[in-house]
């Protein structure tokens, strides 16, 4: 899948990039009546952007069948993290989908 988006891209001091996702003002075609299949590899659950694409794709995604999310592990230093993360993905499903038959599946590297 590939549309555009437009979207403003901030250095920080640390030279980490980050950005702001701003959603399109038309859905796209290929999102409406195409996208069976998505797969997010290195999704980044404390970053609310991300959250928000996400969710925008679920609740658009009329022919969805199967979309998999892939999280970065969690140091065993961050642990107290793990229970943020289940709330956030626990979110994340109960999010209202397009499509009744699509299976959301979380994996943890």
């Amino acid at each position: 899948m590939n549309w555009s988006h437009q979207h403003t891209q901030d250095v920080s001091k640390d030279n980490v990039v980050s950005e702001k996702w701003n959603e399109p003002k038309y859905v796209p075609e290929c999102l409406l009546s195409h996208l069976e299949t998505f797969v997010w590899i290195r999704y980044d659950w404390e970053r609310e952007e991300e959250k928000e694409v996400a969710t925008y794709i679920l609740r658009n995604a009329r022919w969805l069948k199967k979309g998999t999310i892939s999280t970065n592990p969690i140091e065993s230093k961050d642990l107290e993290k793990l229970e943020e993360r289940r709330k956030m993905l626990n979110e994340l499903d109960s999010v209202v989908r397009a499509s009744n038959s699509c299976n959301l599946v979380f994996e943890f590297e």
